[in-house]
């Protein structure tokens, strides 16, 4: 009996401290893990997921929304486009004209699109997208301003703007907000991956790109003026000497 109730109370003390061990593995992985991971994973402050049917007003002035209907999405080219939204929260769409959507929430704005289209569209299954605009300046092969995904990735961001002009590039980004910047190590979220609003990005925020450095006034002189001196020099020097040699 006593054995019993020993083995019993013993039992019970390592299925503790094997449950006991199990809960602490997560904290100590990430007490482990290294820090620009765990802020990488960390999720904005700011960040509420926007689904069809919120009151959330999600279509913002100065941003912009896409426009998909499916499964006609080649012959309706008049509406399958992303269209800037401007001051005052109004789009310019096609046959309709002006509408105000900054107050409407992704699923009004679908249910008002399948009314206002009813006639036009064969299939009205619309979708519609939210598009924060981000500049991507500085060292890339198309610098300006784009409209994008809020759950795209730096890199799609990047690849929008035709990529960096020179392989280090990516090595010397910096994210600027009013001026003032936000970050300027970008590596760590081009390695993992995350999506634009995880990293807390926001509409209007930018993205300078280094540019390659200028050769100096010397080096230029040297790498370019000269040769062309060389060559013009000899070249003149063969057009006497022919010349001369002619009768």
């Amino acid at each position: 009996m006593i054995i019993r109730l020993r083995y019993s109370i013993l039992s019970q003390m390592l299925n503790f401290l094997l449950v006991g061990g199990l809960m602490l593995i997560p904290q100590y992985i990430q007490a482990t893990e290294p820090p620009h991971k765990q802020a990488d994973r960390s999720p904005d402050p700011d960040y509420q997921p926007i689904g069809l049917g919120t009151n959330r007003n999600v279509f913002i002035p100065g941003d912009a929304v896409k426009i998909s209907t499916y499964p006609d999405t080649t012959t309706v080219t008049y509406l399958n486009r992303i269209f800037p939204i401007d001051d005052q929260g109004v789009v310019n769409l096609p046959i309709i004209g002006k509408v105000k959507i900054s107050t409407m929430s992704e699923q009004e704005l679908v249910d008002y699109l399948k009314r206002a289209y009813q006639d036009y569209l064969r299939y009205p299954v619309i979708q519609v997208t939210p598009m924060i605009r981000a500049s991507v300046l500085g060292g890339v092969a198309r610098p300006g301003l784009y409209y994008i995904e809020p759950e795209r990735s730096l890199w799609d961001l990047i690849q929008m703007a035709g990529g960096t002009t020179y392989e280090d590039g990516l090595k010397n980004m910096k994210w600027k907000r009013d001026r003032k910047v936000v970050r300027d190590n970008l590596l760590p979220f081009l390695q993992s991956g995350v999506s634009l609003r995880r990293m807390g990005f926001r509409s209007g925020d930018q993205i300078w790109v280094k540019r390659p450095d200028l050769p100096g006034f010397w080096t230029y002189l040297r790498e370019t003026v000269v040769p062309l001196l060389s060559v013009t020099t000899t070249a003149v020097t063969l057009y006497l000497a022919v010349k001369e040699r002619r009768p």
